[in-house]
């Protein structure tokens, strides 16, 4: 006759918190990783800026670009290289005052944060696998090995 299996209470608890710690986590790194948490109000100015001073990307010196927002001409520094001066270029003018190429921005076709953090995820489990394994396996002192 076989004895039905029985788990202890205290490990039944133990799995329970752990798999629900491990699926907060995972939606609330999901949740990050596909941006649901952005504090931004509008999106970033977009505009044609003409270049005013071109740089070659030999120069450690930035580009200038001319672009008017909302009937003022500003100008700007743009974070790009190559350009020659009189050339149009589609900027994005964010919180800061550095301009970005668009076609620079929006040029990736694979967004690999959401693989990365499920990795991340599945390396902070077995990290703590580990410590735990070692830790069990660790002789303490003042009791004997079975």
């Amino acid at each position: 006759m076989r004895a039905p299996l029985a788990f202890a209470e205290p490990m039944v608890r133990s799995v329970a918190v752990a798999a629900l710690s491990v699926l907060i986590s995972f939606l609330l790194a999901m949740a990050g990783a596909l941006s649901h948490w952005s504090t931004s109000t509008t999106g970033p100015l977009t505009a044609s800026a003409t270049v005013v001073a071109g740089s070659p990307c030999s120069s450690p010196s930035p580009e200038l670009v001319r672009f008017d927002d909302n009937g003022t001409e500003r100008t700007a520094p743009l974070d790009a290289c190559g350009h020659s001066a009189g050339e149009i270029v589609e900027i994005s003018l964010g919180s800061s005052e550095t301009a970005h190429l668009i076609s620079a921005n929006i040029g990736t076709t694979f967004d690999a944060r959401p693989i990365g953090v499920v990795l991340m995820i599945c390396a902070g489990i077995a990290g703590a696998a580990a410590a735990d394994f070692l830790r069990r396996t660790r002789p303490r002192p003042g009791r004997a090995r079975i």
